[in-house]
């Protein structure tokens, strides 16, 4: 039977980026609860920091730190600081993500190359940036570590006007699996969730007033609802924990059970 401590975190440190709300935030305090400090990043600090707050009011140390991911040399910079205050970093979480602050629907041939390489930029190219920089340090100081990548049910689940996140989540998919590869022999694990309809604030805001609509989604679900943020915060522990010790390269699918999409409701 395994130890319960072997879903803890206690000792450890986790960059958890997009913090400043939504899964971000339910990762940094559910990782706060089992024992971890936190590093909380984001470009909404005023977020950012009511999630520090939210992870020091269960005993655990959090450092907010401003950067936006999809610059070239910003994972850098967050490792920098983020061990100019703790001795390590055990945890990296790649959770920024989305369609950008104005989000709208446009079909593949509306889409140009400027909104093609912004939303792969801000999905994909953030995401592998931090693994580079979160691996070499590892690698640099013979540490272990895991990654957890936030991907979606769009990347195994194609929907009209998603072409380009859709296209995104599944190298984020296809790139978890390379890298839990590459330097499983080093103990660096690479997981990946892929989560379905979570209650984060921009969707959310998108059903505001149309709680028909949002009922309908409900209907498709088997679990007949929207998952809360807390609910992939508990996943990331886990993938993040010795109790997902021989878990690497995966994709764990937490959607409520929905396996496709039907977008005629939004």
């Amino acid at each position: 039977m395994m130890e319960a401590t072997a879903y803890g975190l206690d000792g450890k440190t986790a960059i958890v980026t997009g913090a400043g709300s939504g899964i971000g935030r339910g990762i940094c305090v559910e990782m706060a609860k089992v024992g971890a400090d936190v590093v909380a990043v984001d470009m909404n600090t005023t977020g950012a920091q009511e999630t520090a707050v939210m992870v020091r009011e269960v005993g655990r140390k959090a450092l907010v730190i401003e950067a936006d991911v999809t610059k070239a040399d910003a994972a850098d910079v967050i490792l920098k600081s983020a061990l100019g205050t703790f001795e390590g970093v055990d945890i990296l979480v790649n959770n920024v993500g989305g369609l950008g602050p104005k989000p709208k629907r446009v079909r593949a041939l509306e889409l140009d190359l400027e909104g093609w390489e912004f939303l792969m930029r801000l999905n994909l190219t953030s995401q592998f940036l931090c693994c580079k920089a979160f691996i070499q340090y590892a690698v640099d100081n013979g540490r272990k570590g895991s990654i957890v990548n936030i991907a979606s049910l769009a990347a195994m689940v194609p929907y009209e006007t998603s072409v380009v996140y859709a296209a995104a989540k599944a190298g984020v998919v296809s790139i978890t699996q390379t890298l839990a590869w590459e330097y499983g022999q080093n103990g660096i694990r690479v997981n990946a969730i892929a989560p379905g309809h979570v209650k984060t604030p921009i969707p959310m805001s998108l059903y505001k007033g149309k709680e028909d609509l949002l009922e309908a989604q409900n209907r498709i679900i088997p679990l007949r609802r929207w998952g809360d943020p807390d609910e992939i915060g508990r996943l990331a522990v886990f993938l993040a924990s010795d109790a997902s010790s021989y878990v690497t390269g995966q994709t764990v699918v937490a959607s409520g059970g929905m396996t496709y999409f039907r977008t005629s409701v939004v």
